[in-house]
């Protein structure tokens, strides 16, 4: 019963949410500080960057370093870890520093995540395992968001944030350090070849690496549109809460729908709404109340494109190829996203705000141009054939990647085997 394992394991979903609060006001805090300590746009695109290096760091390192040392220990290492990186931002105002308290900090928060969704992985049940990792991704989508929030609570000039956003993640061991769950056995998975996933799917191949530069590009350096935009602290708080609420909640009615046709017809939706409004926006001068509504419709039809991108992959994938894929996947989004803050900045610092804008017009442009094309070279696979959409956050870990592989293998099973009884 799915009550009865959530009374189990209700600690790890509240070490998330506080991992999630503490992850999203950092990263918010640290872009906008930034810009006022008189960084650069470029340095504080390279300076965010590094998070993102470092996730792709930890998701080929930290499998390993758990399997050594324990679930456990590297838990309470890396958020030990990822709580200093904070306060190292405080006495140290310094690019360079900044950049690895980021790298830092991306990778202890991904070696995290590769912990705690294998705890989930091995506690849950076939019958269970969607609802579970639904629940993961509520959680963890409403941390980032509500940390946004958390932003405008006090002066952002001051120091008063980043011990909060400290305190967040060392609280975060309060819960997970209780609990009586039994730690899994941690396995390295072998991944399957770039060249092959890109045969097997170029439209999900590109839809989830190109994403990662428009959903890095905003973590990364959204908080410097909203200040070159003219917006406040709790204007910008607003702004990042909903790109980022509009993003999550629209992921299951545009999965929904993309269960339902051809995935590449809801991807090529997306990118073109992303590149209307962004066209609307750069054209038309609007109140602030509309502003923030039309971001964050941008935010609605650019986060979910990573995983309408693993959905439509794995459509493409013989089941025996589904679990060794995800690492691959991870390893091509974490590539594009490391890009992500950078580029964007240096077409903002050309640009200012329009830069932002026009930026997301041309990546989305990108990945519209190449699924459209795709569209008359590869046939749609059929509905019955479509494995299930399954909602990811923008920081995948190859433990989730795996998960959602196994959803999507076994959703392709039982349709085979409906198949089979219907003939």
């Amino acid at each position: 019963m799915l009550s009865i394992v959530m009374r189990s394991i209700w600690p790890l979903f509240l070490g998330i949410l506080f991992i999630g609060l503490g992850n999203g006001l950092q990263g918010t805090l640290s872009s906008w500080r930034a810009d006022y300590e008189g960084f650069s746009v470029i340095t504080t695109g390279l300076v965010m960057s590094g998070y993102f290096l470092g996730a792709f760091a930890s998701s080929i390192i930290s499998p390993k370093q758990i399997k050594k040392t324990g679930q456990i220990r590297t838990y309470a290492a890396y958020a030990s870890i990822a709580s200093t990186a904070i306060l190292i931002q405080i006495l140290f105002i310094e690019p360079p520093v900044w950049f690895i308290s980021r790298f830092l900090s991306g990778f202890c928060i991904a070696g995290i995540m590769i912990i705690v969704e294998g705890w989930l992985n091995s506690i849950s049940s076939n019958e269970n395992r969607g609802q579970i990792f639904s629940i993961h991704m509520g959680v963890v989508w409403g941390g980032l968001a509500l940390g946004q929030g958390l932003f405008a609570v006090d002066d952002p000039s001051g120091f008063h944030l980043f011990l909060l956003a400290s305190i967040l993640l060392s609280v975060s061991l309060i819960p997970i350090l209780l609990t009586e769950i039994k730690a899994p056995e941690s396995e390295v998975q072998e991944s399957l070849g770039i060249g092959a996933l890109w045969k097997a799917s170029p439209s999900g191949f590109v839809t989830i690496g190109v994403s990662g530069l428009a959903s890095a590009g905003f973590f990364g350096v959204g908080t410097i549109y909203a200040i070159k935009s003219g917006l406040g602290v709790s204007e910008t708080a607003l702004f990042m809460t909903l790109f980022i609420g509009f993003g999550a909640a629209s992921q299951w009615p545009l999965g929904w729908l993309s269960d339902k046709i051809d995935r590449r017809k809801v991807i090529l939706l997306c990118c073109l709404l992303v590149t209307g409004i962004c066209i609307l926006l750069s054209l038309f001068d609007f109140s602030k109340v509309v502003f923030l509504i039309l971001n964050g419709l941008i935010g609605a039809f650019t986060l979910p494109l990573y995983s309408l991108g693993v959905a439509q992959t794995n459509d493409r994938l013989r089941p025996s190829q589904m679990v060794s894929a995800s690492g691959t996947i991870v390893l091509v989004y974490s590539v594009f996203a490391s890009l992500g803050p950078f580029s964007m900045s240096y077409l903002i610092n050309i640009f200012e705000s329009f830069g932002f804008l026009i930026y997301l017009i041309i990546v989305h442009l990108l990945i519209a141009t190449i699924v459209f094309a795709m569209m008359f070279i590869t046939d749609d696979v059929d509905e019955s054939d479509q494995a299930n959409f399954q909602v990811m956050t923008q920081r995948p870990s190859v433990v989730g990647m795996e998960v959602i592989a196994e959803e999507a293998l076994e959703s392709q099973l039982e349709s085979d085997a409906e198949k089979l009884n219907i003939h």
